[in-house]
């Protein structure tokens, strides 16, 4: 993908001869997968401000710029839809929350190496889910200082949460994806682990 983001999450070489010579010499980890309506994934995906930035960055950006292209259109998302969302996690106490985006994971590093989900380990039989909840400027600078500094705990307008069924329900339809590909929009976005599905080659 344009990120790469699999690869750099699993510290992966981004040279073709080094990634080659890991993929003959290297140990297997087995590794989780996520899965969305029978689709899976294995990095990322979610409902919200991070789908719609997907659908707006054009693939001559991509193609041109690589992951930088995704900041231009995530600058003019950051004050799009607010989402009225409830979120459930293993059937746990229903979250109502006004969100700007409900984003889950199987490991933790986004576009440009950022530490979105610094718990997130891609063998631990987890989702770790991320709901952000900035309505202005100073919520989003908030948000941004809270990741940089890779600073713990549950309170808006980032609040982290971690399990193995992630249920969201929306109001309306809003953009839903996978790993960087859009799915169609929806009102409902449910999200599932798969422990140890896919065994990949590591240093």
């Amino acid at each position: 993908g344009t990120g790469n983001l699999l690869a750099r999450n699993l510290g992966l070489p981004m040279e073709p001869g080094a990634a080659v010579e890991v993929a003959l010499h290297g140990r297997e980890r087995r590794i989780d997968l996520g899965v969305v309506e029978g689709q899976r994934f294995a990095v990322m995906a979610g409902i919200g401000f991070d789908a719609a930035m997907v659908a707006g960055t054009s693939e001559r950006l991509k193609s041109g710029m690589g992951w930088p292209a995704y900041l231009l259109s995530g600058a003019r998302h950051l004050f799009g839809d607010i989402m009225r969302v409830t979120v459930r996690i293993d059937g746990g106490p229903e979250l109502h929350r006004r969100a700007r985006l409900v984003l889950v994971g199987t490991v933790g590093r986004i576009t440009g190496g950022i530490p979105l989900l610094p718990d997130a380990a891609p063998d631990d039989g987890l989702l770790d889910v991320v709901i952000l909840t900035p309505r202005t400027l100073v919520g989003w600078a908030h948000v941004a200082g809270r990741v940089l500094t890779r600073r713990r705990g549950t309170s808006r307008p980032l609040e982290r949460h971690r399990g193995k069924r992630v249920e969201v329900r929306a109001e309306k339809p809003h953009p839903r994806e996978l790993d960087g590909d859009n799915i169609p929009d929806a009102v409902d976005f449910v999200a599932e682990i798969e422990p140890a599905t896919l065994t990949v080659r590591v240093p």
